[in-house]
């Protein structure tokens, strides 16, 4: 079974799936797959689930993200029951390799295909890399004895998170650390897009706080009914989506921020209970909800909620990435990619 490794700080990735961590509201736990009916609007005729298959021989592979030429990253278990983070390109699935070690995942990449994510050294370390024209580069780390990559610029640029709770942006061989909150620790990137800004979940005084690093400094993302917001991903344009974690009465409601301005989308008609992973360009929110003993891949946009559907009945899904022109990639018992019909 796969073990931990710095990651996003919400279970939302494919390994937390593989680990058997769910993204489920804060009233809500993972349970067995369930044929109960969906409450949302059905995707029949508009979506279409594929399998996209896993490395020879290997039992599972999720797909993390997908760029605008339909180049998609992910993991595979090997044959040998190891992760190995994995491109997907017209469908078919390269193995990227590692820094040495036994395993690997991707997170992360860019219209130009570079690829981003952490890999086990040969000293059994976890550090991030970037993977360029068939080459994997360690990053190294901003701070700590570990680091991942969760994300990477239009210019080549990676987010790197130290596993000592620093912050950094790896270019042409050095990293550059980014500011952190005052009387925060340390943070956990989440986010990256193509013009650079970043997102992430900081510590401070004992409390989580989503902040928002842009060339003029560090942004703290406020509140959404006086509870902390925690930033999951940010589209070209740096619209923000994450989610606030309130009373459990009051559970879990997704957001959007924007130029100062947060936006309860529950409000807006999205489920309240929904967790966003990716957003794109045009505003086009997929993530996942847990209804009816089930998890669910979503899609939201204009008040219009869309349950994906999943590659066999009764079979969770997950949605963690969707590129410029709709078309989203994630998990249901193993990496799926949907497409519009």
């Amino acid at each position: 079974m796969p073990s931990e490794i710095p990651r996003r700080p919400i279970p939302l990735l494919a390994l937390a799936i593989l680990i058997g961590i769910a993204g489920c509201t804060s009233e809500e736990s993972p349970t067995a797959p369930s044929n109960a009916a969906s409450p949302f609007v059905a995707a029949t005729g508009t979506y279409h689930a594929v399998d996209l298959g896993t490395l020879p021989g290997g039992p599972v592979s999720s797909a993390i993200a997908i760029n605008n030429g339909g180049l998609i990253v992910g993991l595979s278990v090997t044959a040998s029951g190891h992760e190995h983070a994995v491109l997907w390109k017209n469908r078919a699935i390269k193995d990227l390799g590692t820094l040495g070690g036994k395993s690997s995942r991707a997170l992360a990449l860019n219209n130009f295909g570079q690829i981003v994510g952490s890999s086990e050294r040969a000293d059994g370390k976890v550090y991030a890399f970037r993977w360029s024209d068939g080459v994997m580069t360690d990053l190294g780390t901003p701070g700590g004895s570990g680091s991942a990559a969760y994300g990477i610029d239009r210019e080549g640029r990676v987010l790197v998170g130290g596993a000592d709770g620093s912050v950094g942006i790896w270019a042409n061989g050095v990293i550059t650390r980014l500011p952190l909150p005052a009387d925060s620790p340390g943070c956990t990137p989440t986010g990256m897009n193509p013009a650079g800004r970043a997102v992430g979940l900081c510590l401070v005084r004992q409390n989580l706080r989503g902040v928002l690093w842009r060339p003029s400094g560090i942004v703290g993302l406020g509140s959404l009914g006086g509870f902390p917001t925690s930033p999951t991903a940010i589209n070209a344009s740096g619209h923000v989506v994450g989610i606030t974690r309130g009373t459990p009465d009051l559970g879990s409601r997704p957001f959007l921020w924007y130029l100062g301005s947060m936006i309860d989308l529950s409000a807006q008609g999205a489920p309240r209970g929904l967790i966003p992973n990716a957003i794109n360009v045009d505003g086009a929110i997929v993530g996942v909800v847990g209804s009816g003993g089930a998890i669910h891949a979503i899609l939201f946009q204009q008040g219009t909620t869309i349950d994906l559907g999943a590659l066999l009945p009764g079979v969770d899904s997950y949605a963690f990435g969707i590129n410029s022109t709709g078309d989203v990639v994630g998990h249901s018992g193993t990496a799926t990619l949907w497409t519009r019909q």
